[in-house]
């Protein structure tokens, strides 16, 4: 399982944190509880009082952010203070099951979510700008060696939009395989 040791410390844009830093300029860490039912309950406490997630059915997503804390596929964002500023929930698949996910076809089962050279992101959670960078920056290195990230981008307006971002190498090692 990944350890996240070599992200703590880093600020949300990815820099090293130096005495400069300021309290309006946190240090942020990504973090992980001890065991699966306490990342549980801090993710659902955490995402309830978000409107997005608040909205949520509460069957479906409690299996998916059960599943994420089992599989140890999510991390927390907290400040100097351990307070949760952010979440990052996610599954690792192949293409052909993400696409199909992507596109609203079908959902996953968790026997899908184990392995596989895609990432699905599904719970992205910041409460400010810098935590949002910090997620992107701490996210790159977590799912380096994949080759796309999959998401589900939603509007206030109730539109969906799938997503598919390529990871920086993906290209370049998917050539390499098929050499």
């Amino acid at each position: 399982m990944a350890r996240f040791a070599h992200i703590a410390c880093a600020r949300g844009n990815g820099d090293e944190v130096n005495e400069h830093d300021t309290p309006r300029d946190p240090v942020l860490a990504a973090w992980r509880p001890h065991g699966p039912a306490a990342a549980l309950g801090l993710a659902v406490e955490y995402l309830s009082r978000k409107p997005a997630f608040a909205a949520l059915p509460f069957g479906d997503w409690s299996q998916t952010l059960f599943y994420q804390a089992a599989r140890g596929h999510y991390f927390f964002v907290v400040d100097q203070d351990q307070r949760i500023r952010g979440f990052l929930g996610w599954a690792l698949t192949e293409q052909r099951h993400a696409e199909l996910w992507v596109e609203g076809v079908s959902g996953l089962t968790n026997d899908q979510c184990l392995e596989g050279d895609c990432v699905i992101i599904n719970a992205w959670s910041a409460d400010t700008a810098d935590v949002n960078r910090f997620l992107r920056a701490a996210g790159l290195r977590v799912f380096a060696g994949r080759r796309v990230v999959y998401f589900k981008r939603h509007y206030s307006d109730g539109r969906e939009r799938p997503m598919r971002l390529g990871l920086p190498g993906g290209r370049k090692r998917e050539a390499r395989q098929g050499s």
